[in-house]
C-alpha cells in the first residue's frame, strides 16, 4: 500500500474533502504525476492530464470519473501517458477517425450500402445503368443488410427457388443473377470486398414445376407471326389514332387555342406511331427502343447498331446490326425531319422532359391503338417483337442470323422458342419479299400481304 501512495499525492479522502468545499471548475493538482488533477465539475470530480502536444501546444486530456476511478488508477495512466510521451488527444481523434472509416467501409460491404453508393456512381457512367440497378433492386431488396462477403451458394439456390416459384422465366433469372455476379466483381475492383464470394456458384438447373409450365406454355403461345387480318388492323389503328389526335388538336385551335402546333403539317402526330412501326419493322424490344439515339439509328445510311439494353451488363454483349428495310427507312426519315434532323440525342425522347420516357410509356397509346383498329385486348406490345422474328425463321432464315438480328447472342433461345416455326418452304416465302443479307434486312415490310406501310401517316 505505501508504494501506491506515492503515485499521487492526492488520497481519496483528500479527493473527497475538496469535492465537497470546492467551488464548480476547481482544481486539485497532484504533486507527483506531472499534469494531472481532479477538477469540480457539476456532476461531480473528474481526472485530467494536461500535457504539451509535439507542436508545443498545451492540451487536457480526460482520464475518468471520480469517484468510479480511485486517484491511484487515475495516477497509473497519468504517468504511463506522461513516460510514453503520448500525444493523448490526437491519438483519440485517430482511433474516432479510424472507427468512423471502419464503419463507413462495413456500410459499403452491404448490398444497400454499395449498390446505393459506389456501385450506384459507377452506373451512373454506363447506358444501361439505370436498368441494371432496377434489376438489383427488384430481385434482392431482402439482402439489403447482408455483408456482401458473406453471401454463399445457399443464399443463390434459395433465392433461386423463391424467383421459380412466382413464375420468373429460367432466362430472367439468370440474368438478374448475372447482374449481381456483375457487381460483386466490380466491389472486388474496388476494394469494397477482398473476393467475391459467389466466384464459383452456378445457378441450379431449371427445375419445370406446374406453375412455370403453364407460364412457358402461355408464353409460346405468344411467340407467332401476327395474322393478315392483324396486320391490317394494326395499320387502320394506327391511322385512327393519328386521324383521332390531329381532329382533337383542330378543335382546340379553333377554341380558343390557336398556339398549340397543328399536327395537320407533322408526319406523326405522336411519338408512339413511329416507335410502332420501328418495332415491327425491327423487331427492337420497348425498351431498346426508349433508349435508342441518333447515334445508333442512322436515318443517312439506313443503318441500325444495337448493343440491347439486356445484354449491357454482360462482359460480351450482344450486337444488333440491321440494314433497315425500306419500309423502315420511310418512317425513320420521316421522324427525323420531324424531329428537326438531330445528330445525336434520344430517338423517342419525352415530349415532356426530353429524357429518356418510363418503360411502360407505351401502354396508354397502344391501348387505344388496339380499340381502334380492333384488334384483342389481350395483344401485347411485344407481339411486334414476336412477329418480326417469327417471320424470319419462318422465311428460313438461318438461326443464327435471327438470332443477331433480335439481339441474341446464340441461336439457343430463337431454336427453344421459334423453332416450331421453321419452314414449309413453299407456305413461308410469301412472308419475305426480299431476302436476309449478311448482318442486315433487305426489303421485308412486316405483312403477310405486302402491304405498304403507312410512312406518311
Amino acid at each position: 500500500m505505501a508504494a501506491k501512495a506515492l503515485d499521487t499525492s492526492i488520497t481519496d479522502a483528500a479527493a473527497r474533502r475538496f469535492l465537497d468545499s470546492a467551488s464548480n471548475r476547481a482544481t486539485l493538482w497532484c504533486d507527483r504525476v506531472t499534469g494531472l488533477h481532479l477538477i469540480r465539475t457539476t456532476k461531480g470530480g473528474s481526472w485530467r492530464y494536461r500535457y504539451t502536444d509535439p507542436t508545443g501546444k498545451r492540451r487536457t486530456a480526460t482520464i475518468g470519473r471520480y469517484p468510479a476511478l480511485k486517484p491511484q488508477q487515475a495516477a497509473e495512466k497519468a504517468l504511463a501517458w506522461r513516460t510514453e510521451g503520448a500525444d493523448v488527444l490526437a491519438d483519440k481523434e485517430q482511433r474516432k477517425r479510424q472507427a468512423l472509416e471502419e464503419k463507413a467501409s462495413a456500410s459499403t460491404r452491404t448490398l444497400r450500402g454499395y449498390l446505393e453508393g459506389p456501385y450506384a456512381r459507377y452506373q451512373a457512367r454506363r447506358t444501361a445503368g439505370d436498368e441494371t440497378l432496377a434489376i438489383l433492386r427488384t430481385n434482392f431488396a431482402h439482402w439489403y443488410d447482408r455483408d456482401l462477403a458473406t453471401l454463399s451458394r445457399n443464399d443463390v439456390l434459395t433465392w433461386q427457388s423463391w424467383r421459380e416459384e412466382i413464375g420468373r422465366a429460367p432466362a430472367t433469372i439468370k440474368r438478374a443473377y448475372g447482374a449481381l455476379r456483375t457487381l460483386l466483381r466490380q466491389a472486388v475492383r474496388d476494394g469494397s470486398i477482398e473476393d467475391d464470394p459467389l466466384r464459383d456458384v452456378a445457378l441450379d438447373k431449371h427445375a419445370e414445376t406446374e406453375r412455370t409450365e403453364e407460364l412457358r406454355e402461355r408464353r409460346a403461345a405468344t411467340r407467332r407471326l401476327l395474322t393478315d387480318d392483324e396486320i391490317r388492323r394494326l395499320h387502320a389503328g394506327l391511322e385512327s389514332f393519328a386521324a383521332e389526335l390531329r381532329q382533337q388538336r383542330r378543335n382546340s385551335r379553333a377554341h380558343g387555342k390557336p398556339d398549340l402546333p397543328d399536327l395537320d403539317v407533322l408526319a406523326y402526330p405522336h411519338w408512339f406511331i413511329p416507335l410502332a412501326y420501328l418495332s415491327l419493322y425491327s423487331g427492337l424490344r420497348p425498351g431498346d427502343l426508349y433508349s435508342l439515339t441518333w447515334l445508333e439509328l442512322n436515318p443517312s445510311f439506313g443503318r441500325l447498331v444495337k448493343v440491347p439494353q439486356k445484354t449491357r451488363h454482360h462482359p460480351e454483349p450482344a450486337r444488333v446490326e440491321m440494314d433497315l428495310p425500306p419500309e423502315a427507312m420511310t418512317v425513320v426519315r420521316a421522324w427525323w425531319d420531324q424531329q428537326g434532323k438531330p445528330t445525336d440525342g434520344l430517338v423517342f425522347p419525352s415530349p415532356v422532359t426530353g429524357r429518356r420516357m418510363d418503360k411502360k410509356a407505351h401502354g396508354k397509346p397502344w391501348r387505344r391503338v388496339k380499340r381502334l383498329g380492333g384488334l384483342p385486348d389481350n395483344l401485347t406490345f411485344y407481339a411486334l417483337r414476336h412477329h418480326f422474328i417469327s417471320t424470319l425463321v419462318a422465311a428460313g432464315v438461318p438461326l443464327l442470323t435471327v438470332a443477331k438480328l433480335a439481339g441474341h447472342k446464340s441461336a439457343a433461345m430463337i431454336e427453344n422458342h421459334y423453332g416450331h416455326l421453321c419452314p414449309d418452304t413453299s407456305y413461308c416465302r410469301k412472308w419475305c419479299t426480299g431476302g436476309i443479307e449478311e448482318g442486315g434486312v433487305s426489303g421485308w415490310n412486316g405483312s403477310a400481304t405486302n402491304q405498304p406501310a403507312r410512312g406518311d401517316t
